[in-house]
């Protein structure tokens, strides 16, 4: 499979069969175009998932034939704990950077420090499923799908071919600019910058694509979903 198509094309190729379905799945239960009534939010969590899961199953398999990647050692405890008080630092590095400075800079809107810390950047709303679709997405698709492309699949097609420095750069400005919704001025855009040059960080400590994927997904919201918002919102 991966034999077939150069490295760079696979890289945009998983980009922008992200991008299809997504937009292909928005547009279909956006038109109704099944008639579900009722149901549409159900049927479109239940096909998120499947085309999803078949993306990066393909990937992984694209992935690891193409680069044949060797983890330097296997997990331990202490990896575990790396990644969560990374996770700590970088959240204190967010309500600093993208909150507070930005706030006080820009006008940009600001939070209490205990919202930003147990709040999730999720739809409110009753809707299980809905509400399953957004932290799906948060928690498992963008982590997965994002350290796949950017620090997986971009970033091994430029080892040996670049300097360290400039394979980090490269990848972490692209990484940045993905997330250009959420980026309103030049602060907000450096702290993103930052997020990918931790991610790539942790990548490269163990070169496992599972450290980067679990710091985040857990920058996302994993604990705060599992532990806050659903037994809030549905128990």
């Amino acid at each position: 499979m991966g034999a077939r198509m150069k490295k760079p094309l696979w890289v945009l190729f998983f980009f922008v069969m992200k991008i299809a379905i997504n937009e292909g799945i928005e547009f279909v239960f956006k038109m109704n175009l099944w008639n579900l009534g009722r149901q549409a939010d159900m049927w479109e969590l239940i096909v998120t998932i499947i085309c999803v899961g078949i993306l990066v199953f393909c990937m992984y398999k694209v992935h690891t034939k193409l680069f044949k990647p060797t983890v330097k050692r296997k997990i331990q405890l202490m990896d575990l704990i790396f990644v969560f008080v990374t996770y700590i630092a970088l959240r204190f590095s967010s309500y600093l950077i993208y909150n507070l400075w930005s706030s006080w800079a820009y006008g940009t809107g600001r939070s209490k420090l205990v919202d930003f810390f147990f709040t999730a950047n999720l739809t409110l709303t009753t809707d299980k499923f809905i509400f399953a679709l957004d932290a799906l997405e948060l928690v498992f698709i963008a982590p997965f799908v994002e350290e796949f492309v950017f620090r997986g699949f971009l970033n091994n097609l430029l080892r040996g071919k670049v300097n360290t420095f400039i394979r980090m750069s490269i990848v972490s400005i692209l990484f940045a600019a993905l997330h250009f919704t959420y980026i309103h001025n030049w602060i907000q855009f450096i702290y993103y910058l930052i997020i990918s040059i931790v991610l790539f960080l942790v990548y490269e400590r163990r070169r496992s694509l599972f450290d980067a994927i679990l710091l985040h997904s857990l920058s996302n919201g994993l604990l705060v979903i599992l532990f806050i918002e659903i037994p809030r919102r549905f128990f």
